[in-house]
């Protein structure tokens, strides 16, 4: 009998009963944190974030708290190893003393530090195999939900003033619920692959959030939905061994320096492909405007979540050049310059290399880094043209988070390993999420 069912039969009732509950607890956090649903519910789109609504936040936030003191040590442990990401964290909340908002800065500096936390909780206290069926439980719910408000409720699931016909499902508007899609696309694509019992699952997945994707008309999403799935093809052909692994690494490098290229000699072709503007629908206008404004504060920034305010200065001047009401610099790594700045966004940079890094080496010998390389280029993607960058209570930034947090693990444990010690298969790298296999393929890793 395999070792996960053994386990699970050794369990008595009670230790079951608070296994699940400790399930259904992590689940329904990670639902507020995809910041669809409630929001809709408890909040409006003039007032996103209602008094109500941050009034939920804080039993997620000490949820939070009393899970990280289960794994103090382990998480201590995982930091180390993330020496830039605690480093902009720290900045972020340090950057209270120069805000040109301090009370905002101070609320939302709590909330991205139990963002962070919420993500290094679900590397220490869970494997990869655990980890991916909640992320992808989590989307599967959410997908389900839009669908059938798109199906029942039209009025609330389809915008009917602005890109009338796009499907916005429980979020705000389409780009968010096509963003949310395109990576549940590939977490439950992955799920497919990997993941033998709950295939049909799976596959019923993706479906359904490859086709939401379509509904949200939303180019870049649509553009993520394939990045996705072209990271798991590749994974797939890079299995073949280490010389096809190495050659498709290398091969990738020279697409994208070739992409980056014509981006920039002849951007109108890609703007072309992706049916835009070459204003990106007046994101370059906005772009050029910040540019400014960090110009003016360069080293630190206006403080972590502070640019925004209704009565920001800076902010005002960006709305004035651009004729509209800005809310978001729509680019994560500006937004990043305008909260902690250049320092903070070289911080930034370093913990995106340093998790791109560990991805490819991991790739070589496991699945685990495919599909943290798939995480990191769905996550450049999107933060080319959304705020999606050290975001307090989202999911994407869990996910960033518990993602690196994973790869670092798995690096540690793999440089531990003996000189000449044979490559084990990881459990998600054996292919049998619940059955038996190889013992490699059965123990639980954290």
């Amino acid at each position: 009998m395999p070792v996960s069912q053994t386990a699970s039969l050794d369990r008595t009732p009670l230790q079951s009963l608070l296994r699940f509950a400790e399930y259904a607890t992590v689940f329904a956090c990670l639902v507020m944190f995809t910041e669809g649903l409630l929001p809709r519910l408890f909040a409006s789109e003039t007032d996103p974030e209602s008094t109500l609504l941050r009034m939920l936040w804080l039993p997620v936030y000490g949820l939070v708290v009393i899970g990280c003191l289960f794994e103090l040590p382990r998480l201590f442990r995982i930091s180390v190893r993330l020496p830039f990401l605690i480093f902009i964290l720290i900045l972020a909340c340090a950057s209270w003393a120069w805000s040109i908002n301090p009370e905002v800065t101070e609320r939302r500096a709590i909330a991205i530090v139990a963002t962070t936390l919420a993500g290094l909780f679900l590397a220490a206290r869970y494997d990869w195999r655990t980890l991916l069926r909640l992320l992808g439980a989590v989307w599967l719910f959410m997908a389900l939900v839009s669908f059938i408000s798109g199906v029942v409720a039209p009025g609330i699931a389809i915008m009917d003033e602005v890109h009338v016909g796009a499907w916005r499902g429980m979020w705000w508007e389409k780009n968010a619920l096509g963003g949310h899609m395109a990576r549940a696309s590939f977490v439950c694509a992955f799920l497919l692959v990997m993941d033998r019992p709950w295939r049909l699952v799976w596959g019923g997945a993706v479906t359904l959030c490859a086709a939401l994707v379509i509904l949200s008309t939303s180019k870049t999403a649509l553009l993520g939905l394939l990045v996705g799935l072209g990271v798991l093809a590749t994974g797939a052909w890079m299995r073949r061994g280490v010389v096809t692994t190495l050659s498709t690494i290398w091969i990738g490098f020279i697409a994208f320096g070739a992409m980056a290229l014509v981006l920039i000699v002849a951007p109108g072709l890609i703007f072309e492909l992706l049916g835009r503007d070459a204003t990106l629908t007046g994101r370059t206008d906005i772009w050029t405007a910040l540019l400014d404004a960090i110009a003016a504060r360069p080293w630190f920034g206006y403080g972590y979540g502070a640019f925004w305010g209704i009565d920001s200065e800076p902010a005002y001047k960006v709305r004035l050049a651009t004729e509209w009401l800005v809310p978001t610099a729509h680019n994560g790594w500006l937004e990043t310059a305008l909260s902690i700045g250049l320092v903070g966004l070289a911080g930034f940079m370093l913990s995106y290399l340093l998790l791109l890094a560990r991805a490819i080496r991991l790739a070589i010998s496991s699945w685990e880094g495919i599909f943290a390389l798939g995480v990191a280029a769905q996550f450049l993607l999107f933060s080319l043209s959304e705020s999606i960058a050290l975001q307090q209570n989202t999911i994407v930034w869990v996910v960033y988070v518990a993602v690196a947090a994973k790869v670092a693990i798995s690096m540690a444990e793999l440089s531990a390993r003996a000189p000449g010690h044979p490559l084990q298969e990881s459990v998600i790298g054996s292919g049998r999420f619940g059955g038996s296999g190889t013992r490699a393929g059965l123990v639980r890793t954290r």
